[in-house]
């Protein structure tokens, strides 16, 4: 491109102009979108700002922050992804002022500088040279040296000493959960997804939560057991919901997936041959590719029996059941099939109230407008060679995206529609992925929680004696 200049990161300077810049991104925020209040910069309506980290060398890695349109800063967040290979072209390059508070909120880089990216004056656009191969492997290099790790076990036994700061941990993934979304108070819709990691200094595992879209989807991929992160900068603070210190994912903290380096396959050897372990977190589940115990009814009961405590410390586990619908009450006249939840707090609606009542929650306590939504709250019996399963629940998104419509759409089927929908379901056999709750001393009866359910057609082909019995391993 005429008029532009090649740069290495390591050369840049503060102020240089037409430059063009070839690196990978290592790491992407979610964008931000915002009310303009000064009428200077010429944009009418809403404006948006996104920021990567970007790196060209195992020792060079810079912040940049792309402004524009919200338009434009969505168009880019969801081309340029982490591990896209990128050229930066005439952007801006400034100094990184010292002691800036905002380095509390954006990654550790190596850079003295910083750039910025303003629609129309500058370019983000795909490096598709041959020479893109060259960047790949800055992906999995960690962003510091091995000296700078703390084990768990030492993080553990002084989080109160650690709090408030940022530390660097080297772990395996064990456990991987469902995307949820959450509602904020001011009616702002994130997606958050919890994992757990551990690493070969002690038997306990952490949770931590990923709030970033990019992650979220990157995590996807990732397999208990085998998945090692290097997490560079995780924050030690206190978590007033859980009202204790915890390490958390900041939005300063960089994840390097299974890094290339000695430390991380000897982490991977360590964890491998644990025993699967549940989540530290009986609210958190996982996703549903992940459940790979195949169970029969016979087992599953056999395993609530054995784990039975008769007090109040619940067995949890999860299964693959392959069994068939024989009964679904998605034509019955039950008050129950539909729930109504308040948005924000996630406490149930009375039939009789417009909102939830909760003086704690801002719908409840009446300083803004009820937020609700309608939730299924479904009830089936599921069947295989070996017995019954009788009142297995299905509800919220799961139960959405398995009779493919929405609690609100459902709501406003005739009686023959609900009907057609139930007879889909019934007598077929279905690859069933599901959380078991074993009964307590104050809750007598076990729950099942259906997280997922596909077709499987191929279910007469299974001989239930050849499934291993879940209960040799323990």
């Amino acid at each position: 491109m005429a008029g532009v200049w090649r740069q290495e990161l390591s050369s840049l300077q503060a102020g240089t102009q037409n430059s063009i810049l070839i690196g990978i991104i290592i790491h992407s925020g979610n964008p931000k979108i915002f009310e303009p209040t000064n009428p200077r910069y010429g944009f009418g309506g809403e404006r948006a700002v996104w920021s990567f980290t970007f790196r060209d060398s195992p020792d060079d890695f810079i912040n940049v922050t792309v402004w524009g349109s919200t338009e434009y800063i969505n168009s880019c967040f969801k081309s340029f992804q982490v591990g896209s290979v990128v050229e930066i072209i005439n952007s801006k390059v400034l100094s990184r002022r010292p002691d800036d508070s905002r380095d509390m909120f954006v990654p550790t880089v190596t850079s003295p500088l910083q750039i910025t990216v303003n629609e129309g004056n500058a370019l983000i656009q795909f490096h598709d040279s041959e020479g893109r191969a060259h960047y790949q492997p800055l992906l999995k290099m960690p962003t510091k040296t091995m000296d700078s790790l703390r084990s768990l076990n030492y993080v553990l036994q002084n989080i109160e000493e650690l709090r408030d700061q940022f530390i660097d941990l080297l772990v395996v993934v064990t456990f991987i959960g469902e995307v949820r979304d959450i509602i904020s108070r001011d009616g702002r819709s994130f997606k958050c997804r919890t994992f757990e990691v551990a690493d070969a200094s002690t038997e306990k595992t952490i949770s931590l939560q990923l709030w970033d879209n990019e992650w979220i989807r990157l995590s996807e991929l990732w397999e208990p057991r085998k998945t090692v992160l290097f997490l560079a900068d995780a924050r030690v603070g206190y978590d007033n919901f859980k009202k204790k210190t915890i390490v958390s994912i900041a939005r300063k903290t960089l994840i390097t997936e299974n890094p290339s380096v000695q430390q991380a396959l000897d982490m991977r050897l360590a964890i491998r041959n644990r025993p699967e372990l549940s989540p530290s977190d009986p609210y958190s589940l996982p996703s549903p590719k992940n459940i790979t115990n195949v169970m029969t009814v016979q087992q599953i009961t056999q395993k609530l029996n054995a784990g039975s405590t008769g007090t109040d410390e619940r067995v949890q586990f999860f299964a693959i059941l392959y069994a068939s619908i024989t009964e679904l009450n998605l034509d019955s006249k039950d008050a129950n099939l539909l729930l109504t939840k308040c948005a924000l707090c996630k406490r149930m609606v009375q039939k009789d109230r417009d909102s939830c009542m909760n003086l704690d929650c801002p719908s409840g306590n009446g300083s803004r407008e009820p937020y609700n939504l309608v939730t299924f709250n479904v009830k089936l019996n599921l069947k295989d060679d070996t017995g019954y399963l009788v009142g297995c629940r299905l509800i919220g998104k799961a139960a959405e995206q398995i009779f493919g419509c929405t609690a609100t759409e459902f709501q406003t089927m005739k009686a023959e529609q609900r009907m057609e929908l139930k007879w889909k379901f019934l007598l077929s056999k279905f690859d069933v992925r599901m959380q078991v709750l074993g009964p307590t001393a104050s809750i007598t009866r076990a729950i099942y929680n259906i997280l997922h359910m596909s077709r499987f057609e191929t279910a007469e082909d299974i001989s239930f004696d050849d499934i291993i019995d879940p209960m040799r391993n323990h």
